[in-house]
């Protein structure tokens, strides 16, 4: 394997998404193995929630929780988005990088608690809208949810679809991104008492997965849980 692999990093050179560093190892693909070893983990002290970095010891949640009146249970995250994580995730939404789901999910299985998969009836990926699925060639989401589903044996269902263009959430400020996506989502299967498992690249207000989750909600799912590769802090 170390032989197939340096003829590739001659053939194919490619950087790191991380060090920029020309990669010698490809088992993390776009992303070197002391790099990917360095992708920083959340601290221990988080919201029960959302997974918020939080300050006291005594807190039973964030302020941003309570603002928002989350739909979901709890989202977890397996790292940090940041450094390395965070560019490995940009190429494979916008540099069609699209194997870069499968060293996503084995992040999220070596890193986060199984329990988000206990009693799971469902995999859902966050939508995108028509226009962007068209741009992009592909959903990363559903990508990621694919290996997920293959290696917990939870089915994939994609039984929430995006009905209306939005602005990028990455071009508004907290409040407009909790605005923005207010009813964009319909629920197109039967979820009734179903507990859902709903994955997406990136936590950073939690609008997506709160309006996908409210969405579900009134579709009379049971419960409504998030998974992400990164979340903001």
């Amino acid at each position: 394997m170390n032989i197939i692999n340096g003829f590739l990093s001659i053939l194919f050179p490619t950087q790191c998404a991380g060090c920029k560093r020309y990669i010698k190892d490809f088992k993390y693909v776009y992303v070197c193995p002391a790099c990917y070893e360095g992708l920083r983990l959340l601290p221990q002290r988080i919201c029960p929630a959302c997974a918020k970095p939080i300050q006291s010891e005594h807190a039973d949640g964030c302020r941003e929780c309570k603002e928002r009146g989350n739909e979901f249970s709890y989202v977890l995250a397996a790292g940090v988005y940041e450094g390395a994580l965070k560019e490995m995730i940009h190429y494979m939404k916008f540099n069609n990088k699209k194997s870069a789901a499968k060293v996503a999910a084995g992040l999220i299985m070596e890193r986060v608690d199984h329990k988000i998969f206990t009693g799971a009836d469902m995999i859902v990926p966050a939508p995108l809208s028509r226009g962007s699925a068209a741009e992009r060639g592909y959903n990363q989401t559903y990508e990621v949810a694919k290996v997920l589903s293959a290696q917990t044996g939870i089915p994939l269902a994609q039984s929430v679809r995006k009905i209306r263009e939005t602005l990028p959430q990455n071009k508004l400020d907290r409040k407009e991104r909790l605005k923005n996506l207010k009813g964009a989502f319909e629920v197109k299967d039967d979820v009734s008492g179903k507990t859902v498992v709903v994955v997406d690249d990136v936590f950073t207000t939690g609008a997506t997965i709160n309006e996908i989750a409210r969405t579900l909600k009134k579709a009379s799912a049971k419960e409504v849980r998030g998974l992400v590769i990164a979340r903001s802090i």
